[in-house]
């Protein structure tokens, strides 16, 4: 007898992010796992993150058995508010297109956690099993990201108390995105709990440094979003400054923080930093290629201490020193996975970059180990085999 899966994610590709890449791998190791009469209705969104780039979405449904639906939601502009809206938008066209039908298992992939609750919602009226991925803790993020007259604390409250405990308290695995997650989940006392993490793209994998480099300016590379999460504002501006016109800041990305940057950068004007739009993943090999460091930092948050920045996977398929602004478990997992050749720092620490730039002791190396175990192509297959144990 044919076995029908609901998979819900608001991000899938051609759209950029750690989101696309992980549902669009994932899915299609599905599609080739389950038998031929099998079927995945996969519902998400068209491209929507970034403004400035327009994606043209071809044929989505390669495989017979992977039905793909796409529902145009509306711009949110990387406001708070504004990202609601468009949920609210994604949840009316998921109700649509769900409403008459079963399912054997209802599948979701979640960062800000609604998209767990709308599939927790559809399980439970269909009385069918739910797994649920979790790639963020947005519950604990909330304390901090919305700091003034302790908010964030009631809200925190509100979604974790009304949205997050039944949905993953009803779910039967989840798979957690951080093994930094783990304590924040011990009120589920049965259903079992995995960790598979992102991954490293084939895309990036076999690149290195481009030989013919000048070794000045020395280029300084980050690339993804530029939102509350990361920070740059307090690490960047400065520490641009302080280096002088030797080294470049390369830039890449957008996000509900841009402004906060592009300001800062004002207050220190002789800063030597580039900003450059979101680019497709064909035209961001180059700028890793032509980079001397590979950037990534983590806001100084208690919460940010948990995750592992999907960046981490992507840097580490190169053979370029990593500069990492993180705390707690993400700088334990660099230094166990990554090892060599990377400098971890206190998030916002100036001083630590500046020193650590000047005074280092400059090489390349390769990340074999580190590569093999952390493919894209086989976490996505653990993952889905993990999965269709609950057909």
């Amino acid at each position: 007898m044919s076995k029908k899966i609901l998979y819900l994610t608001y991000f899938f590709e051609p759209d950029l992010g750690a989101g696309a890449f992980r549902n669009t791998s994932l899915a299609k190791e599905l599609s080739n796992l389950i038998q031929p009469d099998d079927e995945i209705e996969l519902i998400t969104t068209y491209p929507n993150r970034y403004s400035n780039l327009d994606f043209e979405v071809g044929k989505d449904n390669v495989n017979s058995n992977l039905l793909i639906h796409r529902i145009k939601v509306l711009e949110h502009g990387n406001s708070f508010l504004g990202q609601i809206r468009s949920f609210l938008s994604y949840r009316k066209g998921v109700r649509k297109l769900t409403k008459d039908k079963n399912y054997d298992l209802v599948f979701a992939s979640s960062s800000k956690l609604f998209t767990a609750y709308l599939a927790y919602t559809i399980a439970k009226s269909k009385k069918t099993a739910l797994y649920v991925d979790l790639r963020d803790l947005f519950s604990e993020n909330l304390k901090e990201l919305i700091p003034k007259f302790r908010m964030g604390h009631f809200f925190s409250f509100v979604v974790k108390n009304l949205f997050e405990k039944p949905a993953l308290k009803y779910a039967s695995h989840l798979n957690l995105n951080s093994e930094g997650f783990k304590e924040e989940f011990q009120y589920r006392s049965s259903g079992h709990i995995s960790f598979y993490p992102n991954g490293i793209d084939d895309y990036f994998i076999g690149h290195k440094q481009n030989n013919l480099l000048q070794k000045t300016p020395i280029i300084i590379t980050y690339a993804g979003n530029i939102g509350e999460g990361q920070g740059l504002e307090k690490i960047i501006p400065e520490l641009s400054q302080r280096l002088g016109n030797k080294y470049l800041f390369s830039i890449i990305g957008s996000g509900s923080s841009l402004h906060k940057f592009e300001a800062e950068l004002k207050r220190f004007p002789r800063s030597n930093v580039k900003i450059i739009a979101p680019i497709p993943r064909k035209d961001l090999l180059d700028y890793y290629k032509n980079s001397h460091y590979l950037f990534l930092h983590l806001n100084n948050y208690k919460s940010f201490e948990k995750v592992i920045p999907s960046k981490v996977f992507e840097y580490g398929a190169f053979n370029m020193p990593i500069i990492a602004g993180v705390a707690g478990y993400p700088a334990t997992f660099i230094r166990e996975e990554i090892k060599d050749n990377c400098f971890i720092f206190d998030p916002c620490n100036v001083d630590a970059v500046h020193h650590y730039l000047l005074s280092n002791i400059y090489y390349l190396q390769d990340r074999k180990e580190f590569i093999n175990k952390y493919k894209r192509d086989s976490i996505s297959k653990k993952l889905a085999q993990s999965i269709l144990q609950y057909l």
